[in-house]
């Protein structure tokens, strides 16, 4: 697979690389931006990118520009999108650069990041509508971290180019309606270049905006079987059980059960004694005095 065009589909992921293929972003706004039009591709240059925005398997990198091309150069479970935004990134130490690749859908949905893409289309289709053609765009606040999602993603190496690739899947593309398709159709041709890749990793966590990976860490990705045999581990919340029997059940509460029957069992008795005692001695059934209320020793008081 280490010639061919890349296919980004769950069928090809090799295993997953949530660690290695940490991708951490705070991509800051950009009031100005450069848009060229090169034919094949509407290349754009944001005017911050002097900072580091992303952190890659410990490596930080700079945004280097972010261009739109239609259609994608990726195939999404076998065939291509109706467009794609690609984010080029270049690292500040040197080595090998990050790319990052987001497929457009045609669709009537939108989304922050359609208004976005589709203001571009429009801008450079007035003022830069043919080859080699440049604008400048002003737009407060934008920013790159309105249009990549924080969604799971796939990554692998581009073996032509030696460049590591961040590709998210059609289920997270931005939507685009028909009329901004047609109109990027008109400015720029196809770009038929061939996306050669290794094998394709599985990053479930998605991007983890605005935080960075501690140093030296390095997770080498590895294919599905090759990891370490995984068990299940079930956690259970210990709760406390109100459970009427159980508690009756309970050896304290059976003794306090018993000490009060016993002390009723007494009182009762100790009545029906008395009550007996009294009707032997006076021939009245009458109850005691001492049990009459308000009286005491046969007088009222």
């Amino acid at each position: 697979m280490s010639n061919q065009n890349i296919n980004i589909s769950n069928q090809n992921v090799q295993g997953k690389c949530d660690l290695k293929c940490s991708y951490s972003y705070n991509y800051p706004e950009s009031s100005n931006l450069t848009a060229q039009n090169q034919g094949v591709s509407i290349v754009l240059t944001p005017d911050n990118t002097t900072s580091p925005a992303v952190t890659y398997n410990n490596q930080k990198y700079n945004v280097s520009n972010f261009s739109i091309v239609s259609p994608s150069l990726h195939n999404y479970n076998g065939s291509k999108a109706a467009a794609e935004v690609l984010i080029t990134h270049v690292p500040v130490n040197g080595g090998q650069n990050l790319s990052v690749a987001i497929p457009i859908i045609t669709s009537t949905d939108s989304s922050t990041a359609s208004y976005l893409i589709t203001e571009l289309i429009q801008s450079v289709a007035t003022n830069a509508p043919a080859n080699g053609n440049s604008t400048n765009l002003n737009l407060s606040g934008f920013t790159l971290k309105d249009i990549v999602p924080k969604k799971p993603f796939y990554s692998y190496t581009n073996t032509a180019s030696n460049a590591e690739w961040i590709v998210f899947g059609t289920l997270y593309a931005i939507p685009l309606n028909t009329s901004t398709l047609n109109t990027l159709r008109q400015i720029i041709k196809p770009y038929p270049l061939p996306m050669q890749g290794g094998p394709l990793f599985f990053n479930s966590s998605g991007p983890n905006s605005g935080l960075s990976i501690g140093d030296g860490i390095y997770i080498k990705c590895n294919p599905t079987g090759s990891s370490t045999e995984e068990t299940a581990v079930e956690y259970s919340k210990n709760t406390p059980s109100y459970d009427l029997i159980n508690l009756l059940q309970s050896p304290v509460t059976m003794l306090i059960v018993q000490i009060i029957i016993g002390c009723i069992l007494f009182v009762i008795v100790f009545a029906i004694i008395s009550y007996i005692f009294s009707f032997i001695t006076t021939g009245s059934t009458k109850l005691p005095t001492s049990f009459i209320p308000g009286q005491r020793g046969g007088k009222i008081y």
